[in-house]
């Protein structure tokens, strides 16, 4: 079982870094990036974006989903794509459910994911960016590859 505090840190201590390389204000860094500036301190201090302003952040830096959440140690994948395709979520996830040989209901007994979110992710829709990330570390997967970036 993935201990998600830890993971979320991780988040944390990676944007913080990666933010104060910059050398700019929150103010500046929201209207670099896209998002408002009131939402920066929030995830300075571990709140956890949506999965549209986690990949507003790396694109900006250039960096992969994977390293800023300590999946990965590597900043970049050379064939790295900008945005995110939400369509290559459920493939995927489907992917490392038979790779691991496991199923939605045993994820929903470890409480990484719940029973109902199946038929919503069937339609199209994403997890929450923190279940994106238990899913990632439980099943040894790439966000990265899940959002369709890589």
């Amino acid at each position: 079982m993935i201990n998600i505090t830890k993971n979320i840190e991780t988040f944390t201590e990676n944007f913080a870094d990666l933010f104060i390389k910059t050398g700019a204000s929150k103010t500046e860094f929201a209207n670099n990036v896209g998002l408002k500036h009131s939402q920066i301190e929030p995830y300075l201090n571990g709140t956890i974006p949506i999965t549209s302003n986690v990949v507003k952040i790396c694109d900006y830096f250039n960096c992969s989903i994977d390293f800023i959440t300590g999946l990965s140690n590597d900043f970049n994948y050379p064939n790295l794509k900008k945005g995110f395709n939400q369509s290559c979520f459920y493939p995927e996830y489907e992917r490392l459910l038979k790779l691991n040989h496991t199923n939605h209901f045993q994820l929903s007994k470890l409480n990484i994911v719940t029973e109902t979110s199946l038929s919503l992710w069937k339609k199209g829709s994403l997890p929450k960016f923190e279940v994106l990330i238990a899913i990632a570390y439980e099943l040894g997967g790439s966000i990265d590859k899940m959002l369709g970036r890589i």
